[in-house]
């Protein structure tokens, strides 16, 4: 398991290239491509060489000879080019698939995230952020290889003309300091058009995923209104970034040019004083045009360095995200240790499954009790309220001290892990994944399988399907009706293990007739207990006891009819 680093954007590229080993990858890339450039400066130095030493002199042997040197030059020059480019990809690949588990361990934290994120710009983060950082591998190799040319080049040119080779040595710096300054405007483009990307996408991916919702409000006008403003202000921002870095290529290119062609000239004007030989003006030639692509190279290194921090910034932010369940004081746990008497753990007798007690901070929720066996339902009017509470037992808002107990334990001293494996608590829109019918419903016990698939109704519709439990759904069903979804969600519900299910409103999207069908299956579950959120007159009927919440008024408890025949207001609330 990957281990979470300190994530400050400097540290972040540490692991990124040093942790589980890859920094011998990274330091066998960086030989390799660098010995890769060291060889491509030497091919137009050697073939000088050979044009003086063999060529001029019209000596075959020395010819052979210094066509075996010119090959085994382009053997080495071939040779570490796959070896440094493979030992630096497998770096790469490493340190991504590193970051995005960095990236996933922590948006699936038992405890969560204090601040909500759009789906879209995790996956934006875990993807293109993760990569642009891992490519640090590929901007290390690739700088120090460039720098090596440059080197090579340079001393080259010192053995054939201090003047030409201090040219070079001083030109280098010149160049980047330019090119440095010509890359300011690329880097604050670059920074805003990945920005308002990953803005784009992250609105794109939420807007496919609830396409079925908007359409139902009616608010696809306003949806494709607010995507295509992004999206323009994307394009905007990728077009700046484009032309930016035409304008910075032009710039460098023409730069490059220019000290080619007065290294050329100077080459020439050596050459025709007799202070260098013919060889050694095709290798002047030949070096400085080679040095073009190092010295661009390295002139880019401090646009994509700052892309990096960048993205490096995004991943520390997700990853020092505060946790929207805070782990308790020791203090405070030592006050409910597991196996205390707590008010839901009288001496005598065993504790309830789950048990809401009174509380001062949540007066809109309704105390009530769940034992193995019994179907309570909760009324809440306010349907805010209600997500609320099913948001607190399903433990992605804190529980207050005092007001969740599970097993006679107080929920706020209890590991997030050990509260899930206890209650099942669900949204009421729960999403279904790509995959079969059969991996969305996660179908291992034969016996609760068809328990919780008759309960879901859902043999009626899946046994129509082409493949039956094996037919693929993609686009998170969006195939399904909303009734047919619903009931694939409450199939999947059903057959968790935990010895509690809070169900949210399952059936807001089916038939009057399939309602029934379901409250009637609902009650094959003895060694459950059953929590219905919900006003639904046709679930509360089967529910043991109904207790009702919400501000303004004492709790009621009672049965549905007895509710009915006593409570005005719950008469009003549920419809009947």
């Amino acid at each position: 398991m990957v281990s979470m680093p300190s994530s400050s954007a400097s540290r972040l590229f540490s692991f990124t290239l040093f942790a589980n080993g890859r920094w011998k990858l990274l330091l066998a890339g960086c030989a390799g491509l660098s010995l890769h450039q060291v060889s491509e400066a030497l091919v137009p130095a050697t073939i000088g060489a050979a044009v003086d030493n063999a060529i001029e002199p019209n000596d075959a042997g020395a010819l052979l000879g210094w066509l075996g040197a010119l090959a085994v030059v382009f053997v080495v020059l071939a040779l570490s080019w796959r070896f440094g480019t493979l030992a630096t990809e497998r770096s790469f690949n490493y340190g991504s698939h590193d970051l995005r588990q960095l990236v996933v361990k922590r948006t699936l934290h038992p405890r969560g995230m204090a601040a909500r994120r759009a789906p879209g710009e995790i996956v934006a983060i875990a993807s293109s952020d993760a990569d642009r950082v891992a490519g640090l591998s590929w901007l290390i190799s690739g700088g120090l290889a460039a720098a090596a040319g440059v080197i090579t080049s340079a001393v080259t040119l010192l053995l054939i003309s201090v003047p030409l080779g201090l040219a070079v040595l001083l030109a280098t710096p010149v160049m980047l300091l330019v090119m440095h300054r010509l890359t300011k405007p690329l880097e604050n483009r670059s920074d805003v058009e990945q920005s308002t990307a990953a803005r784009a996408g992250a609105l794109a991916t939420d807007f496919i995923t609830g396409s079925r919702p908007l359409k139902g409000l009616g608010a696809e006008d306003a949806a494709i209104a607010r995507y295509r403003a992004e999206s323009r202000a994307s394009l905007t921002s990728a077009l700046k970034a484009i032309r930016a870095k035409s304008a910075y290529t032009g710039a460098s290119t023409a730069l490059s040019a220019a000290f080619l062609a007065g290294i050329a000239f100077f080459a020439a004007w050596f050459a025709l004083q007799g202070s260098i030989t013919v060889g050694q003006l095709v290798a002047v030639v030949g070096v400085a045009q080679f040095v073009q692509g190092p010295m661009t190279g390295l002139g880019f290194v401090s646009v994509e360095l700052a892309r990096k921090r960048a993205s490096a910034a995004r991943i520390a932010v997700l990853l020092e995200e505060p946790e929207a369940v805070p782990a308790p004081e020791a203090a405070e746990r030592s006050t409910t240790a597991i196996g205390s008497v707590s008010p839901a753990n009288p001496p005598g007798g065993p504790a309830p499954l789950l048990e809401l007690l009174p509380s001062a901070t949540h007066t809109a929720f309704p105390p009530f009790t769940a034992s193995a066996g019994e179907i309570v339902g909760v009324v809440l009017p306010d349907s805010t309220q209600a997500r609320q509470l099913v948001d607190t037992l399903g433990f992605r808002t804190p529980s207050p001290r005092g007001l969740v107990s599970i097993d006679g334990h107080d929920a706020a001293d209890l590991d997030p892990h050990h509260a899930r494996s206890r209650v099942f608590a669900d949204n009421h829109d729960g999403v279904l994944f790509s995959g079969s019918i059969r991996d969305n419903v996660a179908i291992v016990d034969a016996e609760l399988t068809e328990r919780a698939m008759a309960a879901a109704a859902v043999e009626d519709f899946v046994s129509q399907l082409p493949e039956g439990t094996e037919t693929v759904l993609t686009g998170h069903g969006q195939s399904l009706s909303g009734g047919q979804r619903q009931r694939l969600v409450l199939g999947r519900s059903l057959h968790q293990q935990q010895p509690v299910l809070v169900l949210h409103d399952p059936t807001t999207a089916v038939d009057t007739a399939t309602e029934a069908v379901i409250a009637d299956g609902l009650r094959n579950f003895p060694d459950k207990a059953l929590v219905l959120v919900t006003t639904s007159p046709t679930l509360l009927a089967i529910c043991d006891r109904v207790v009702v919440g919400g501000a303004g008024g004492a709790p009621e408890t009672g049965t549905h009819r007895e509710l009915l025949a006593k409570s005005a207001g719950y008469r009003e609330v549920v419809g009947s």
